[in-house]
């Protein structure tokens, strides 16, 4: 017991509760079905309760024998515990070999029309909202990926929040905000609930107050699986889209979820006529099709194409609704890929489909894709303040085949929707696509080639939007922008310098495939040497674990 005593005294106690912890989850959470040790949650305390098993038999051996007698450092057996451990029980049957490293490319040109941001290597996110419901930790709420692409996009001045110091930001304080996800499929094929966690926070904290209400939104259609507890796609594969709207939920906030194919056949009127009835508008001129709504709390009516309509002046306002766009990254057979635009067929309703467009097959052929671009007609008449796109796992022969889904781990953002697409589709897709001739937008006469073309005429063209898929007249920028906003010694980015950070860096250096870098790389070197090699590791330990403790962390 004394030497329990001495070492909570200690101040690497922390790291002992850690692994303790990290072991009593592994038991309690896997001990039934060994089968979650397969999840991404579970490798992780696997590596943790490693480091802290090797760390007690190391330290009993140390203390009692070899301190003694020999003198021995228990840091050697940590890190040789650690690295055995990581490198030969972390899971590589399954996501480890859909593991893939694509690079992204960035450039730099003068006046130009589209800012583009991107991310690759996104790092793990805080906690889970798994439980969805109070007890979740508030620091499991945010997700350090959005955190940083945001911060990414205000370098360059697009600023999340609308405010009297931003006038031009895309969320005001007391907006309607229409997250429109992808649901209409299951698990990796739909938009990653991380993600859509870290935005949910972010919006919430803004320097106003949010006073208005965020509603994740999307129309599965008929031949969907809705909006359920099988879209789970998240670092935590318990952590479904409903768990993180029920956790934000449960602990005050005006967040929810929508599902538009309860209204799919519903038909309706715009306010303005009289009709306070949930449903469809359906134009037939244009052949468009777009929901209308009262909000869950039942305090707002949501047009989504002309606005928040106030009932005591009769009139719709725009500048209350912001739309935010957010597809996962999916190669499709019909239209080459499921990026930014073709999200929007989320937002029509396919109901009538033999009456108002002579079929359900001549309306994807004749109508969404194609010349007639309704899907861009649609787009344009809803069109969203911002567009980001999930990577973190790609479907490269899709819509809905796990089977060929790769973990791409890269997240992207822009104001152009169109830019977005053409580059997610020619950097992040095509390069591991089962059929990059029809993803690359640049390939003549590809699936991709042809319909984002006409897409993206009709939105110039015909709508007036300043957007371009013209690589000479878009600026591509990534996370060098933020890299000088780290913590020496801090890999993890999770704020603190902990023995999670050793085992991160680890996990990149000697797991096969390599687990995600640093962010930035200059995080994980803290001996400064300009190299993120086995000297980090052992630097770090001795900083954090010897009496007295080696020098701080230094880096570039």
């Amino acid at each position: 017991m004394s030497l329990i005593r001495k070492h909570i005294a200690d101040k690497g106690w922390l790291g002992w509760i850690t692994g303790f912890l990290a072991l009593s989850w592994l038991l309690l959470r896997s001990g039934t079905n060994p089968k979650r040790l397969n999840y991404p949650c579970q490798r992780a305390a696997m590596q943790v309760t490693s480091g802290w098993i090797v760390a007690v038999i190391a330290y009993l051996i140390g203390s009692v024998l070899l301190r003694r007698t020999l003198k021995f450092s228990m840091a050697p057996v940590v890190l040789v515990g650690a690295v055995w451990f990581a490198t030969a029980f972390t899971d590589n049957s399954y996501s480890a070999r859909r593991n893939v490293d694509i690079p992204l490319p960035k450039w730099e040109v003068e006046s130009p029309t589209s800012l583009v941001f991107v991310l690759d290597s996104v790092p793990p996110t805080t906690g889970s909202l798994a439980a969805g419901n109070a007890s979740v930790p508030d620091a499991h709420l945010s997700d350090y990926a959005m955190d940083t692409l945001l911060s990414m996009m205000e370098t360059k001045d697009i600023h999340l929040y609308r405010s009297a110091e931003y006038p031009s930001g895309i969320v005001g304080a007391d907006n309607i905000v229409i997250i429109k996800g992808n649901f209409q499929w299951t698990s990796y094929n739909t938009t990653h609930t991380d993600r859509v966690k870290g935005l949910i926070w972010q919006i919430l904290q803004h320097p106003d107050g949010f006073s208005g209400e965020i509603i994740v939104c999307d129309n599965t259609q008929d031949l969907g699986t809705g909006i359920a507890e099988n879209d789970n796609n998240s670092d935590d594969p318990d952590q479904s889209i409903i768990d993180v709207v029920a956790t934000f939920y449960a602990k005050g906030y005006p967040v929810y979820c929508l599902n538009w194919y309860t209204m799919w056949a519903t038909v309706a009127w715009e306010y303005s006529m009289g009709d306070y009835y949930d449903g469809y508008v359906y134009e037939s001129e244009s052949k468009i099709s777009y929901p209308k709504f009262q909000t869950p709390s039942g305090d707002y009516y949501v047009s989504l194409r002309y606005g928040i309509w106030n009932t005591e002046t009769s009139t719709y306002d725009s500048s209350q609704l912001c739309i935010i766009d957010f597809p996962v990254l999916k190669s499709h057979a019909l239209a080459g890929a499921t990026i930014a635009i073709k999200n929007w067929i989320g937002v029509m309703t396919t109901a009538y489909s033999l009456g108002r467009y002579g079929g359900f097959m001549e309306m994807h052929y004749d109508y969404l894709f194609g010349p007639y671009a309704l899907t861009a007609k649609i787009f344009a008449a809803t069109y969203p303040r911002l567009t980001i796109i999930d990577a973190a796992w790609t479907t490269t022969n899709g819509p809905n085949d796990l089977i060929w889904v790769e973990n791409t781990k890269m997240l992207l953002a822009s104001t152009d929707p169109v830019a977005a697409s053409w580059y997610s589709a020619k950097y992040m897709l095509t390069p591991i696509a089962a059929l990059p001739h029809h993803t690359n937008p640049d390939n003549p006469g590809g699936n991709y080639n042809l319909n984002l073309g006409y897409w993206t005429d009709f939105l110039v063209d015909s709508a007036g939007y300043d957007i371009t898929k013209d690589s000479t007249a878009i600026s591509v920028y990534g996370r060098e922008l933020v890299a000088s906003e780290y913590v020496c010694g801090d890999a993890t980015r999770d704020g603190s310098v902990n023995l999670l950070d050793i085992l991160y860096v680890i996990d990149y250096l000697y797991n096969d495939p390599p687990g995600p870098p640093p962010t930035p790389m200059e995080a994980g070197d803290p001996n400064a040497d300009g190299d993120v090699n086995l000297l980090d590791v052992l630097y770090l330990i001795d900083n954090l674990y010897n009496e007295p403790p080696g020098p701080d962390p230094l880096c570039p």
